[in-house]
């Protein structure tokens, strides 16, 4: 059996398509010229499917719809609409007017998608309602029919401004949630009404009622709101969840006689901004019946807050994520670097904290000797004079980018490139390390007292290579660190400072990446650290080329390229003839000593490295 198809479309073009691609054995088409004759041909002659096309004016084919979908017996008719050269928003408009589904006028897919509309209709018509409309159908009731629907988007307008109103309350979700419940309460006649949300720190549950509304009427109600929200949020154990009551007002007496039992109850759920998961719910229970344009209000209030809230409240985990930023690195990192950090969450899809690996140049540096020193003083003055120190240094790192990761007894830990890299991080972390040397002398020692013969020094490792940066620890401390070998090498060349008898030491991907020209740097060994299967090439960081003779420098490069190949009693002689020249130098006297033993007893597959296997 055909189905029936009234068609609203005014062009003979497009009629001629509609006949000429859709099956004649399938279809029984009418067509109509105009709105009016539209919903007249609706009761004379009841359809299967209803086609309009968006662009019919006077009225527009949107109203059309809208004003066919406030009728009771069309309320399940099933209704396309389609458009000659569709605007981008059009098929919005359909959804929002109450189209079943927009149709491409396109001889491909015409069909199809006709239909799988028609496979919705049915006898889905209320003809009682149909018949008994039908008796009072004129000019004066389309009329009527149509300033109601015009003030009831009137009412609307005014709705979702009252709405919007409460972004003011941005910074207090409760006070924000709680002029929400209240004015759907108000607006669906209810004595009490429930919101369910997931906010930063987890779900919330909020409500407000009426002050005559009796405890165990609350309680049944929120005990249904809870399973229905847990229907929706499977994780979240609403049970648990206590609702806080955010205002019990008498306001909302009158809806609330104690005489008919609460039992017409809705509920919806709140959309994310994609669309594609849900995020809370809002619940309201009536005694009596909720009528359909109050349900019709609760519908829109929801999608509404749905909009609202799901965009308000991105914009407060935005802000936050800043506070929580701000406060977490304040101390720690310049102002410039959580700017650019709040910056690029609020412009980039990159999560920060949440476990990524970087290219970072990490630098540990260490007072010399401390336990020593530790022994001489009192822990009061201890403190004191680390406050100093490390205040000092801490405003050096940070005035070249660098970020504190933690201090470490008298060590401290730092990065440059995380959380906000910079093209010349090993530059900066070197540049750093330099001006810390420098700043020694500025320390005020006041009353520490430091062992006979000892003075006060640092030595500084860094290293620059991939490590993983994230938020590490545990639910109820986190710090925001790295992790990985790489870290455990910089740890390592600030100790190897002591045994070359040098206060910056470098490896070679921080010279590399640094530019070689750029400090002057020397190479003072290949060495294979604990956790580490190559050779790693260190070099120290000199105060200037004039520092260190070029006799020297030359006489222990030539040393070192005879050392590496094994000859070491041709390296020896150069190495006591750079000690010679630069007499006490530590690592040349270190080289030499080496030298001296591997004469007499030479390792096994030399590969030109010495390893150090203790931290």
């Amino acid at each position: 059996m055909s189905k029936k198809l009234l068609i609203l479309e005014t062009s003979v073009t497009l009629q001629k398509l509609f006949t000429t691609t859709l099956d004649s054995d399938d279809y029984t088409i009418q067509f109509v010229n105009d709105g009016k004759a539209a919903i007249y041909a609706l009761f004379e002659n009841p359809c299967d499917l209803f086609l309009v096309n968006c662009d019919i004016q006077n009225p527009n084919g949107f109203e059309i719809v809208r004003i066919v979908r406030s009728m009771k017996c069309f309320k399940d008719l099933t209704i396309g609409m389609y458009a000659s050269f569709p605007s981008p928003l059009d098929e919005d408009f359909a959804k929002d007017s109450g189209a079943t589904s927009f149709v491409r006028l396109d001889q491909k897919t015409l069909v199809l998608n006709v239909d799988e509309l028609a496979q919705l209709s049915g006898q889905r018509l209320d003809k009682g309602s149909l018949s008994q409309l039908k008796k009072n159908i004129d000019d004066s009731y389309l009329f009527l029919q149509s300033a109601k629907l015009l003030a009831k988007t009137s009412y609307k307008n005014a709705l979702y401004a009252n709405l919007v109103h409460l972004i003011i309350n941005l910074e207090n979700i409760e006070e924000m949630v709680k002029s929400m419940l209240l004015l759907i309460a108000e607006v669906c006649e209810v004595p009490i009404a429930c919101m369910y949300i997931v906010e930063n720190d987890g779900p919330h549950g909020y409500y407000v009622c009426s002050e005559n509304l009796g405890e165990k009427d609350i309680a049944d109600f929120i005990n249904v709101c809870s399973s229905d929200f847990e229907k929706i949020q499977p994780d979240c154990n609403a049970a648990k969840i206590t609702p806080k009551c955010l205002e019990k007002r008498n306001a909302l007496d009158r809806f609330f006689s104690g005489k008919v039992q609460l039992s017409s109850y809705e509920n919806d759920s709140l959309k994310t901004v994609d669309g594609n998961g849900y995020f809370g719910s809002i619940h309201i229970v009536s005694e009596g019946n909720i009528t359909s344009e109050k349900q019709e209000f609760f519908g829109f209030c929801v999608k509404s807050v749905g909009d609202i809230f799901s965009k308000a409240l991105i914009v407060k985990e935005k802000i936050f994520f800043e506070k929580r930023i701000r406060r977490a690195f304040s101390r720690f990192v310049p102002e410039q670097i959580i700017d650019s950090l709040v910056l690029q969450a609020d412009t980039s899809d990159e999560k920060i904290g949440v476990g990524e690996t970087r290219a970072v140049a990490i630098l540990f540096s260490d007072i010399r000797s401390f336990t020593n020193i530790s022994e001489k003083n009192k822990p009061d003055v201890l403190v004191a004079f680390l406050n100093r120190y490390f205040s000092t240094m801490v405003d050096i790192i940070k005035k070249h980018g660098g970020t504190i990761d933690k201090f470490i007894g008298d060590a401290i830990m730092a990065e440059f490139g995380t959380p906000v890299s910079y093209e010349d991080n090993c530059h900066r972390a070197v540049s750093a390390a330099y001006e810390m040397r420098e700043a020694l002398s500025t320390i005020e020692i006041g009353d520490l007292v430091l062992p006979d013969g000892m003075q006060f020094n640092i030595g500084i490792g860094i290293h620059y290579g991939d490590v993983i940066v994230g938020s590490i620890g545990s639910k109820d401390k986190t710090d925001y660190s790295v992790i990985g070998d790489n870290v455990n090498l910089a740890s390592r060349l600030e100790g190897l400072t002591k045994t070359y008898g040098t206060q910056i030491l470098v490896s070679q991907s921080v010279l590399e990446d640094a530019g070689e020209d750029s400090f002057c740097f020397r190479h003072l060994d290949d060495v294979r650290v604990k956790g580490k299967k190559n050779a790693v090439p260190i070099y120290a960081v000199d105060r200037s080329a004039e520092e260190f003779p070029f006799d020297y420098k030359d006489a222990y490069l030539k040393g070192m390229d005879l050392y590496k190949q094994g000859i070491w009693n041709l390296a020896k002689n150069y190495f006591e003839k750079a000690l010679a020249i630069v007499n006490g130098d530590k690592a040349a006297k270190l080289m030499l000593s080496r030298c001296e033993e591997f004469i007499a007893n030479p390792p096994e597959n030399w590969d030109g490295a010495i390893a150090f296997m203790t931290k």
